[in-house]
Formats: structure tokens, C-alpha cells, sequence
């Protein structure tokens, strides 16, 4: 049984759902409104992509970055609250211009787009590695804290959908700024005080190590990299791991594919004659896939390894998106969302256990930043394909070449989970799929 760790270092998770409520709310008027409100502005194809995909570019760069920076100093909580309020400051300047009818153009818009990701990067990556931290000492499901996230993007995504007007030039930076505040509002009930447990806690050696040493035989068969040396080192060390190197090639074809919905799916409805006022619920149905998955992943992480489970989520979005380069029928559209459940939040968790199993719990915010970086640098390839390819065919062309490209990532990642052996968890070594269920050990 670990050490005690002092009630206020642990994060509650009530502080910690809430937040996720909050910046996910920001993404439920984001998503599914930006590239609306761009094409009002008259940016279209190759410019509506480009502006787009400054957030996964920015994602490419900002989480290796923070996550060294976030390891190297033991802040987590405090970097959150950093990237709110600059994000925060960013739209309201966009609201402002926006009220004043100050043309902004393709430049202006890029700006304050990369400006947006730059800060939107440690808001959602530091969250997931407060929630699993949380969860490694508590035994808090990280599934059902994030959940909450999942929730309020699809109140939002209705809400906005329903209430938010792209084509008006403030409505939607202005609900995104008020949605900000709000999430920097909420930041502070997040707990600042000993924010480098490993280092503070007198946990290095203990708790740390013992930790590290649990998750040696990684759910995928594989060694975690040895505890010692420098977070750089520990991290190259990491990289040079055959079968971390191919889970960051899958989830970069993976995201690639996912950043079509992303970039084009309110635009493909719109233009087939699905209704307007649906559009919301459409986005909505989807995440209700996701929350249910979330609230329900534990068992199914515990049942199998995590390469096994990327490759069938890599399946499911590959018939996913085939569905939808040809699918006309509006409510056969309805049907075929809640597949989001396995597009997206099977990989969601799927990534993210196995991300801790891979690594020491001193770089667990670098490897995510890792895994961060390679999904944003498919997201960033793709947003730049996608608004060019819908320009010139459609959802037909777009969705059908994301179709192709999951399936090269299910290739890979059935080629990933047969090179490795899943290791059946003992009750004192919990798998990585444990982090997403209430812990044995931790019940003790």
C-alpha cells in the first residue's frame, strides 16, 4: 500500500470534473462553429484549413514542450491557469474587433487562431495529467472525471447550435470568451499546493518507484524505460522504444482521419440538406457515444491489453467515415454517430493507459505531450488535405480518403498489439487499464 499523501495535495475530483466541464464547454461552441463562422468571413478552402490547423500544429510543438516543463518543475496547476487566462484574452480581443467591425483578414485571423492553440495546449493535455495522476494515487476512475468533459461539449454543441448565429460576426468569439473566463474561474479550485509530488512528497523513492515498478510488464509486454537520469534522457529513452514509436505512427494516421469530422462534418451536413437546427443534436449524439464509453471503459481496459483495443477503435472509425462519405439519409446519419464512442473515446482511453504504462511516473506529462504532439501533427496534415479535398469533391472524397487512412492505422496498430504480449495484471500490479476503474490496490 502506498505512503499517505497529505489530504491537500490530492486533487479533488469534484474540482477536477468541474473543470473538465468548463473547457469542454469551450470546445462545444468551438468545434462545430468555427469553420462556419471562418467561411463568413469569407476564408474558404486551403484558408479556412490553414487557419484550422493551427490548433493541431500548435499541439504538435506546445505539449512536448510543456510537458518538460511541467515534469522539470513539478507545476501542473498553475500552467492550467496560465493557458485560460491567455486564451481568455485572445477572444475577447476577437469579440472586440469583431464588435467594432475591424476587418481582420487572412492574417489577423491566422494570429489570433495560432494564439488560441498556443494556450488551448496545456488547458486540456495538463488537465488529463492532473486526472491521471489523481487517479494512480487514489484510485479516482479517470473515466468518470472525464466524462464531465464529454457532457458539457454536448450541452454546448445543442446550446450553441440552437442560440449561436456563425454567420454574426460576435456572437461566437464572445461566447467563447465568456466560456473562458468561466474555465479560468474554475481553475482555482483546482489544488496548487504540492504540484511536485515526486519531488516534495518525499514519494520519489517510495511510492514513485514503487509505482514504476508495478507497471514493468506494461500492458503491451513491454518495459517501462529504467527510473534514473534527466527528463530528456528518460524521455529519448522512450522514444527509442520500438513499440512506442509505432503507437505514435497509428494515432498520427488516426488523428488525421478524426480531423476531417473535425474540419467538415458541420459543412457536410449542411450541404446534403440535414437540418440546420439538428446539427447541434448530431455533434451531440455523438458525444453521448463518448460519455457512455468513458463511464464504462474500465473493464474493458482490464479485459484487453491496450494495442488491442486502438486497433479495433482504428477499425471502427475506418467504417465510420466510409458510412459518411456515402450515407444521404438524415436520420441513418443520427444512427451512424454513436460509432464516435469507438472513433474517438475507445481510443481516447485506450491511448492514454497505455501512455502510462510506458513511461516512469516522473515523465508521465512528457510521454503525453508525446502522444499530444504526434495526434496534433495528424491533425495538422489532415486539416490542411481536408478543407482542399471538400472543396474539390465533397464529404464523398473527404470522408472516403479518412476511411482509407484509419484503416492504415488499424494496419499498423494490429501489427503493434501482435508483436507485443499483454501481461494478465496481478492484483498488486494493475494494468493501465486500471486508471480508468476504482483501483483494488488502492481499496485496500
Amino acid at each position: 500500500m502506498p505512503p499517505s499523501i497529505p489530504s491537500e495535495h490530492r486533487p479533488s475530483p469534484r474540482a477536477i470534473s468541474l473543470y473538465y466541464f468548463g473547457i469542454f464547454a469551450v470546445l462545444g461552441v468551438y468545434l462545430p462553429l468555427f469553420p462556419s463562422w471562418l467561411e463568413a468571413r469569407g476564408m474558404q478552402g486551403l484558408a479556412m484549413g490553414a487557419i484550422a490547423a493551427t490548433l493541431p500544429a500548435m499541439g504538435l510543438v506546445a505539449p512536448p514542450v510543456f510537458g518538460l516543463i511541467a515534469d522539470s518543475l513539478g507545476v501542473r496547476v498553475w500552467l492550467i491557469r496560465a493557458a485560460c487566462a491567455g486564451a481568455f484574452v485572445v477572444f475577447a480581443l476577437l469579440a472586440l474587433s469583431s464588435a467594432l467591425d475591424v476587418s481582420l483578414g487572412f492574417g489577423g485571423l491566422f494570429v489570433a487562431a495560432l494564439a488560441f492553440a498556443f494556450f488551448r495546449s496545456p488547458m486540456f493535455m495538463m488537465a488529463d495529467v492532473v486526472a491521471v495522476e489523481a487517479s494512480a494515487r487514489s484510485g479516482i476512475a479517470y473515466g468518470r472525471l472525464r466524462l464531465w468533459g464529454s457532457i458539457s461539449f454536448a450541452l454546448m454543441a445543442i446550446a450553441s447550435g440552437a442560440l449561436v448565429d456563425p454567420a454574426r460576426p460576435v456572437a461566437f468569439p464572445a461566447t467563447i470568451a465568456a466560456s473562458l473566463l468561466i474555465a479560468f474561474a474554475i481553475s482555482w479550485a483546482l489544488p496548487a499546493r504540492g504540484e511536485a509530488p515526486f519531488r516534495r512528497s518525499g514519494l520519489r523513492d517510495g511510492a514513485a518507484d514503487a509505482a514504476g515498478a508495478a507497471r514493468a510488464p506494461a500492458a503491451g509486454g513491454s518495459r517501462a524505460p529504467a527510473a534514473g537520469g534527466s527528463v530528456r534522457q528518460r524521455a529519448r529513452t522512450l522514444l527509442q522504444s520500438h513499440d512506442f514509436r509505432l503507437f505514435l505512427a497509428a494515432s498520427f494516421l488516426a488523428q488525421s482521419a478524426t480531423s476531417s469530422y473535425d474540419l467538415c462534418y458541420t459543412l457536410h451536413l449542411r450541404d446534403i440538406g440535414f437540418p440546420e437546427s439538428l446539427v447541434g443534436v448530431a455533434w451531440a449524439v455523438g458525444v453521448a457515444g463518448e460519455i457512455a464509453l468513458m463511464a464504462f471503459s474500465g473493464p474493458l481496459l482490464k479485459r484487453f491489453a491496450p494495442p488491442t483495443v486502438l486497433a479495433f477503435a482504428f477499425a471502427g472509425a475506418s467504417l465510420r467515415w466510409a458510412l459518411l462519405s456515402y450515407v444521404r439519409f438524415w436520420p441513418a446519419l443520427l444512427a451512424i454517430q454513436p460509432l464516435h464512442a469507438v472513433s474517438f473515446g475507445m481510443m481516447w482511453v485506450a491511448s492514454l493507459a497505455y501512455t502510462r504504462d510506458r513511461s516512469p511516473p516522473e515523465i508521465l506529462a512528457t510521454a503525453q505531450g508525446l502522444f499530444s504532439a504526434s495526434a496534433g501533427a495528424g491533425s495538422v496534415v489532415g486539416m490542411l488535405v481536408w478543407g482542399e479535398l471538400y472543396k474539390r469533391g465533397g464529404g464523398a472524397l473527404t470522408f472516403g480518403v479518412a476511411s482509407i487512412t484509419a484503416l492504415i492505422a488499424f494496419v499498423l496498430a494490429v501489427t503493434f498489439a501482435r508483436s507485443t504480449r499483454p501481461t494478465r495484471p496481478t492484483r498488486r500490479s494493475p494494468s493501465g487499464g486500471s486508471i480508468f476503474s476504482v483501483s483494488s490496490r488502492c481499496q485496500e
